[in-house]
């Protein structure tokens, strides 16, 4: 049986997962608490890399640099200035996202969990979650990564003792309620010895779940099941529709409609070269032939009955990373897959720390960096998009100011105001 990664009220996941599934798992942690490490020790065990990669020994500390020198990635919207490494199992592939941990490097913590499904929070059993790891919740559920699993880490040093994993455990569950996420399973182990990563420990005899690889497998993406479908168009070539697939499951003879014009059906879909498909699903790149003519670059493809919502008033909540914050009234651009949407800042309606509780008073002040606020954005036209929950790739978005300052990043929670489809 899978455990879903929902969050509260999205779409019902599969009943399994395919094979061949990709998912991607940020790791977070306070700096020093054993992120580094429990990674390259997942990587080492598993076979990913072999040990002639290590430049240090692990019992002085080499597991943690294992994941230096990788080639950083490029996320579809951001720059990724994170380490991430593959590991494949039988069944499933998983980009592990090494998110940086130091308060400095909100924007590339902010990026790391945006292209996350899943995330692991890794916890010291004898530090606890301190002030960085709220923030680094706070970052995932903002980022639409609702479900986690825990590691507790450095069980060893604590004697393997359940009661320090239980007090840790507890913790970071009344902070994963508190923010809104769904905390899956807390897993105590030990990177430096390899306990209970990839096989059971016999030093726990009073854990009865499952090691940390065998949790993960067990986490079915929220986007692989029930999600609506969303069809990005991408190009048009020989009156093919370049589309990319952001949510749901597209079928030969689907019905897709767009803004403004009539229906049309899905008459053909290609993938570079392979035989013409039946279907496709989320993150599929293909070549679509549609019946009725082309459709524009940047039209988004959805069921009539199904459509996205559509407005010119967005309430959404962004996380500020622009170290002289940002203030109501100022221009603004939301950079999302499919356009880049102008507007301005209509209205501030509270704003706070990141790593604290959101208060229940009005702040309407100008928004300082690290902080969450919650904004009304008036646009300059009407818009499709969806709330995260629905559809993470249009509910996601880079607040800029218009040119190349970037403000922060930010998810939809509602969209309203004047629909002109």
């Amino acid at each position: 049986m899978t455990t879903p990664v929902l969050p509260e009220g999205g779409p019902t996941p599969a009943a399994t997962a395919r094979d061949g599934d990709t998912l991607r798992v940020a790791f977070v942690g306070e700096v020093d608490h054993g992120k580094s490490t429990l990674l390259g020790r997942l990587l080492l065990d598993t076979g990913s890399v072999t040990t002639d990669r290590l430049d240090v020994p692990v019992e002085d500390g080499g597991l943690a640099f294992l994941l230096d020198g990788l080639t950083e990635e490029r996320a579809d919207l951001f720059t990724l200035d994170t380490a991430s490494a593959v590991l494949e199992t039988g069944s499933r592939r998983y980009v592990l996202i090494d998110v940086p941990g130091h308060a400095e490097l909100l924007v590339n913590m902010a990026t790391g969990a945006s292209r996350a499904e899943a995330a692991v929070i890794v916890v010291d059993c004898r530090e606890r979650a301190a002030e960085q790891t709220r923030r680094h919740m706070r970052v995932l559920a903002m980022m639409g990564v609702t479900a986690v699993v825990c590691a507790i880490t450095k069980m060893d040093l604590a004697g393997w003792a359940e009661a320090e994993f239980h007090a840790a455990a507890r913790q970071v569950a009344a902070l994963a309620d508190e923010i809104g996420l769904t905390l899956v399973a807390a897993v105590p182990v030990s990177a430096m010895t390899g306990d209970n990563i990839t096989a059971a420990s016999t030093r726990l005899p009073w854990y009865a779940g499952r090691p940390l690889l065998d949790t993960l497998a067990d986490l079915t993406p929220w986007g692989d099941g029930g999600a609506p479908l969303r069809v990005e168009a991408q190009d048009v070539v020989e009156g093919r529709v370049l589309a990319r697939v952001l949510s749901g499951e597209l079928r030969i003879g689907d019905r897709l409609v767009a803004p403004g014009e009539d229906a049309r059906t899905a008459l053909r879909i290609e993938r570079f070269g392979e035989p013409p498909q039946e279907s496709a699903t989320t993150g599929d790149n293909i070549g679509l032939v549609l019946s009725g003519p082309p459709c524009a670059p940047g039209t988004l493809l959805a069921p009539p009955d199904r459509r996205p919502l559509r407005g010119d008033r967005w309430r959404v909540r962004v996380l500020c990373t622009a170290e002289d914050g940002f203030a109501e009234g100022a221009r603004c651009t939301l950079r999302r897959a499919g356009a880049d949407l102008t507007g301005r800042i209509a209205r501030v309606e509270r704003h706070w720390d990141s790593a604290r509780r959101a208060p229940d008073a009005t702040d309407r002040g100008p928004v300082r960096f690290s902080e969450v606020a919650e904004l009304t954005v008036m646009l300059d036209r009407p818009a499709d998009g969806d709330d995260v929950r629905v559809c993470a790739p249009l509910g996601r978005f880079m607040l800029t100011d218009g040119s190349v300052r970037i403000l922060g990043l930010g998810i939809v929670d509602e969209i309203a105001g004047e629909d002109r489809r």
